[in-house]
């Protein structure tokens, strides 16, 4: 039961940290506006805090937290030891904190209100994660604190935010070690808000079954652990009203370079319709050096030939960047032959997008299988490459 007394300490922490709109409006109703100059945000209690976010953001503009330049092999051998000490999967913590803690799964699931199949499908699915809401459940079952909550949800690419008048109050239960889930339904009510309720859909699909090859995923894994920039959490902050400037660089810099003035004679001679199409001219050359023939290349990209036809005779014509992966794929291009052909077609690879980075990896590594790379990309959830 939600006394006066605990709802004045709840308001109070409000005043300080909230910066969400619907707060400043309920005091406004309320006449009791919110002291603007008495807000301190979180002053190092949440996990993403300006300071955090201003570092990291500078090394993202440094080209430090993304990949310039593609890293030297490493043996399966090393790779095997470096995940052993570095996977940060869900899953894994999620468990982990349950042995710690001495629960059982049956006993955290009633805790949080949640179907017990959740461990099931997070023990099948490696790479599931649950809504949202369900690892706040977590939370009040594994009675975590602050720190522990906060590696649970960077684990899960989740951030509290101060602009969230739900989020800036379960912080407060966290920080305060309040475990009552009822409690914090009471009130979140009280406000109007909506109650902590899982909803979510725990059934393991047939389609949910692990990757055949657990070795491949595991190197994959640990290759986008070490080269992908993540830049979700930002774009989710900025969701939430909060922008940052950021950027992302590519994924190694093309061997010979592309200079602007020649981009711009390029796209001179394409307006007034000159020959000499900049992707199509180091298109035919590589070709040509690689003694392949057209029907060779566009066989082994399971590309339509009236691709070839559309590049070789419309001049102003640039394939989409999925087809023109599925080429270098075809003509087992290395990494930077690759990034040249994207650079001429207008695109590169870039450490801000995984389809990137796992495409990456298999050139890196010499596999060009492209049906093998699309049943990764699928089980990662990225786009497919070809036509």
């Amino acid at each position: 039961m939600i006394t006066p007394e605990f709802l004045e300490q709840v308001e109070k922490y409000l005043a300080w940290r909230c910066l969400d709109q619907r707060w400043f409006d309920y005091r406004e109703r309320l006449g009791k506006p919110v002291n603007l100059r008495k807000l301190k945000c979180f002053e190092g209690a949440c996990g993403r805090t300006d300071e955090f976010l201003a570092d990291l953001i500078k090394e993202a503009q440094a080209g430090e937290a993304c990949m310039g330049n593609l890293p030297q092999p490493i043996t399966d051998a090393e790779r095997a030891k470096m995940l052993e000490t570095r996977r940060n999967y869900f899953a894994n913590y999620l468990f982990a904190l349950i042995k710690q803690k001495n629960f059982t799964e049956a006993e955290v699931a009633e805790r949080a209100h949640v179907d017990a199949a959740i461990f099931s499908k997070l023990r099948n699915v490696r790479k599931y994660i649950p809504e949202e809401r369900t690892i706040w459940a977590l939370f009040f079952a594994l009675e975590l604190t602050f720190d522990e909550a906060n590696s649970l949800m960077y684990r899960a690419k989740i951030y509290l935010s101060a602009n969230v008048w739900e989020e800036v109050i379960l912080i407060y239960f966290l920080v305060e070690s309040i475990y009552d889930l009822s409690l914090f339904n009471e009130v979140l009510e009280h406000y109007g808000l909506a109650p902590l309720e899982v909803t979510e859909d725990f059934s393991i699909r047939p389609d949910e079954k692990p990757f055949s090859d657990d070795s491949l995923i595991e190197r994959i894994d640990l290759y986008i652990e070490e080269n992908f920039y993540d830049t979700s959490w930002i774009e989710e902050q900025a969701r939430r009203g909060t922008r940052f400037s950021y950027s992302v660089k590519a994924l190694g810099e093309p061997a010979e370079s592309v200079k602007t003035f020649e981009i711009i004679i390029r796209k001179l001679k394409d307006k007034i319709g000159m020959s000499g199409n900049f992707f199509s001219d180091y298109l035919f050359k590589l070709i040509k050096q690689k003694k392949l023939s057209d029907v060779e290349v566009y066989k082994a990209a399971h590309l339509d030939r009236r691709i070839f036809s559309k590049i070789r005779n419309e001049k102003t014509y640039m394939p989409a960047k999925k087809t023109v992966l599925a080429i270098a794929f075809a003509m087992k291009l290395d990494f930077k032959e690759t990034n040249n052909l994207l650079w001429r077609a207008g695109y590169s690879l870039s450490a801000g997008r995984k389809e990137d980075v796992i495409a990456a990896y298999f050139i890196d590594n010499q596999i060009y299988d492209l049906f093998l790379l699309n049943e990764v990309l699928n089980y990662y959830g990225c786009p497919l490459i070809g036509d």
